[in-house]
């Protein structure tokens, strides 16, 4: 009786075996079709930047810088990334996230003065900041 048995488990299909097999490559595939997304719209980014320097008057300039930031968006999105600290705001100083434009003792709170860029948790780059300096009375 114990080889009925063993004759009736269930056996993984021809097919099954390919697919672990396969997987590593489906990912490598999207992986290079995200880059490939992520090039094109940095190459268009490129290109409208050259549009920008091209530009002749107040509003070709401002049609390019308007076409070029739509492009560097764009091309952060395709990467993951994304902007932080909003520029004007008051935060409170926190050297892992800011980078102070003036070397001295680190401040309570401090002026964003242009923003940061991080993918999921990880800071890229450092919003840039300058003290703010506490109202005296």
């Amino acid at each position: 009786m114990p080889t009925a048995s063993r004759s009736r488990q269930k056996r993984p299909a021809k097919g099954a075996a390919r697919g672990k097999r396969a997987a590593p490559a489906l990912v490598s595939a999207l992986a290079e079709a995200a880059w490939s997304e992520a090039d094109a719209a940095l190459a268009q980014a490129v290109s409208d930047y050259e549009g920008l320097v091209a530009a002749r008057g107040a509003a070709a300039r401002s049609d390019a810088q308007a076409l070029l930031g739509q492009a560097l968006a764009r091309a952060a999105r395709r990467r993951g990334l994304a902007r932080f600290g909003a520029v004007g705001s008051i935060e409170a100083y926190d050297p892992k996230r800011h980078e102070l434009s003036s070397a001295g003792r680190a401040p309570n709170r401090v002026r964003v003065k242009a923003q940061g860029v991080m993918r999921g948790s990880e800071i890229l780059v450092k919003a840039r900041v300058s003290a703010v300096r506490a109202k005296r009375r």
